[in-house]
């Protein structure tokens, strides 16, 4: 068993670091690709049950500690990327909503003139 699991965690450990690396260096993430081969790893450390922790050896347990602060970093780089698509989706609802703006409703400010002030 404790050669399987360690197997298992160094498989899910080279997703994660083929994650962090498509992420640090800003090429495209294939994000449905990572989703899938991720979920298969986990469902194959999932069917090792509740191993006790006094269960494993020195080995097991630093590659379990090495894969924790990889997905720690791997959730930082998420957040990051994630707050930059919020940030994208909300200038673009706001060039929108000001483009389309016309006073009816309420009154707001548009970012910018309305698309026929900036023709003429």
């Amino acid at each position: 068993m404790t050669q399987a699991l360690a197997t298992s965690l160094a498989r899910l450990e080279a997703l994660v670091d083929d994650c962090i690396a498509a992420l640090e260096t800003g090429g495209r993430v294939d994000d449905a690709g990572f989703a899938e081969a991720k979920g298969r790893a986990l469902l194959q450390l999932s069917r090792f049950g509740a191993v006790p922790i006094d269960a494993l050896d020195d080995a097991l347990s630093d590659q379990v500690s090495r894969l924790r602060h990889k997905l720690a970093r791997e959730e930082s780089l998420l957040k990051v990327r994630l707050q930059a698509a919020e940030l994208v989706a909300e200038l673009v609802a706001d060039a929108v909503m000001a483009d389309e703006w016309d006073g009816t409703y309420a009154p707001h400010s548009p970012i910018r003139p309305p698309a026929q002030e900036r023709l003429t």
